[in-house]
């Protein structure tokens, strides 16, 4: 039922001025989000390279950032970078987190009748709430807990404290977990859910990423890099972006396979791949100009046909 998310990071925001703060150093909106609920954002530089990607959810009492990846001590220097008279405090809980997923509405339902909040309306995508769970000696723990939606399944992510009682005993979790993992990776590739430093890196502009719908507002005002990302909208299009790839080579040889133009221009690298039953699904940064053309790789001496499947979040 539960498995490890790998590679989570977790920050927590507090004090009178966080949601504004945030507001000003992300591409979503967060002054105006309302407590229990959540939204995906950039974090960027002046000229809107992407330094750090995740959810920004809004409790009563903080505002936490939940990424996968990425360099955290990157985006705790590059915040607090900016605190002067603001009344914000900025601090990593990713050590004292263990980080668990869940997948599907049915399993969301079977977690929240063993919490003390079985009405929660966690199971919403883009919410958030404090769980009460009970451990065997009947001590209660406080768990944070995030509903997204990747490729049109619902998934619930749960950050569980790390020093506090037992909870995991009696909630059920995956025996297989390398299975559980590549399902995960499966959602997240097929999300086109980039990791930083992985499938994006800080030479890469947010709106390549091309989660423009789910990540960046157009209309919410100045942040820092707004100015670059409002030229790219304005021009109606961006030089490369990211693409899901699909193909019939096992993964291990889709990963960090060049992808061919027709002409053998490059078009791009697959930077993340995961073994499904027709072969293998990946990302890649792709040449705008190659998007729409056929497009190979040559694996191993063969030239191996590959595929993009049509875009989520664009």
């Amino acid at each position: 039922m539960l498995s490890p998310i790998p590679a989570f990071s977790r920050l927590v925001v507090t004090g009178n001025d966080r949601a504004k703060y945030l507001h000003n150093f992300c591409t979503n909106q967060v002054r105006e989000l309302p407590a229990g609920s959540a939204c995906e954002a950039f974090f960027c530089d002046v000229k809107a390279r992407v330094i750090a990607h995740g959810y920004v959810l809004a409790f009563e009492d903080c505002h936490e950032i939940w990424m996968l990846a990425g360099n955290e001590a990157g985006i705790l220097q590059h915040l607090n970078r900016y605190i002067i008279t603001e009344d914000v405090t900025i601090h990593s809980a990713t050590a004292s987190t263990c980080a668990m997923f869940a997948v599907g509405p049915a399993t969301t339902e079977a977690l929240l009748r063993v919490t003390e909040n079985p009405d929660s309306v966690v199971y919403q995508p883009l919410t958030c709430a404090r769980l009460q769970f009970r451990a065997e000696d009947n001590a209660s723990a406080a768990v944070s807990a995030l509903s997204i939606v990747w490729a049109d399944t619902p998934l619930l992510w749960l950050a569980l404290p790390t020093d506090g009682p037992d909870i995991l005993a009696h909630i059920p979790t995956h025996v297989d977990v390398d299975a559980a993992q590549r399902s995960f990776e499966e959602l997240r590739i097929r999300e086109r859910f980039p990791l930083v430093g992985q499938d994006l890196t800080t030479e890469n502009m947010a709106p390549e990423a091309e989660r423009n719908k789910s990540a960046i507002s157009y209309v919410k005002g100045c942040y820092l890099g707004q100015e670059p990302i409002a030229r790219l909208d304005a021009m109606g299009h961006v030089n490369r972006a990211l693409r899901c790839v699909e193909s019939s080579v096992p993964s291990d040889q889709l990963l960090q396979a060049t992808v061919l133009a027709s002409d053998d221009v490059v078009a791009g690298v697959v930077t993340s791949a995961v073994p499904v039953q027709e072969g293998a699904i990946g990302l890649a940064m792709i040449r705008a100009s190659a998007i729409h053309v056929p497009l190979h790789s040559v694996i191993e001496g063969q030239v191996v046909t590959i595929t993009i499947s049509r875009p989520r979040n664009a």
